[in-house]
């Protein structure tokens, strides 16, 4: 029997309900890295995240792990439309390339599900800077658990 599609996989009420919270204000280290999720689609988000001055390393730029921290999250928030009631993912690996300095400022970010199993999701996640320059390319393996029978 063929695995179901990443749009037959979709599940656009816990998209909206991602949507939702976030518009109450992002907590833990997405709320202090500024991310707000902008807009699902089958497989794809869209995010913003503001670099404040305090994220700046003395020469001006974010540090590497304040990116590192934003491409996790979008890396992972965007299977969860498409896993099943329960589970959850866990990011395993994940491999960033760093364009371009990231200054102070609105970051625009998208990621997509390159590969989807009942098991693990391929992610990529591209991060542009405020002239709309690509910054930092990501891909990432996430595994996907199931829950824990109860």
């Amino acid at each position: 029997m063929p695995r179901p599609s990443i749009a037959d996989r979709y599940d656009q009420a816990i998209a909206d309900s991602f949507l939702a919270s976030a518009g109450q204000g992002a907590g833990g280290l997405p709320g202090y890295l500024g991310i707000e999720l902008v807009r699902f689609e089958p497989g794809r988000l869209w995010c913003r995240a503001t670099i404040r001055d305090e994220l700046l390393t003395p020469f001006g730029n974010a540090h590497g792990g304040v990116v590192a921290g934003i491409v996790d999250h979008i890396t992972g928030v965007v299977v969860y439309p498409l896993l099943k009631p329960g589970q959850w993912a866990a990011t395993t690996e994940i491999k960033l390339n760093y364009i371009a300095p990231v200054k102070a400022g609105l970051l625009e970010t998208e990621s997509s599900v390159v590969a989807l199993t009942n098991r693990s999701a391929v992610v990529r996640g591209e991060v542009y800077g405020a002239d709309h320059n690509l910054v930092c390319a990501a891909q990432g393996t996430l595994t996907i658990v199931d829950p824990r029978p109860g």
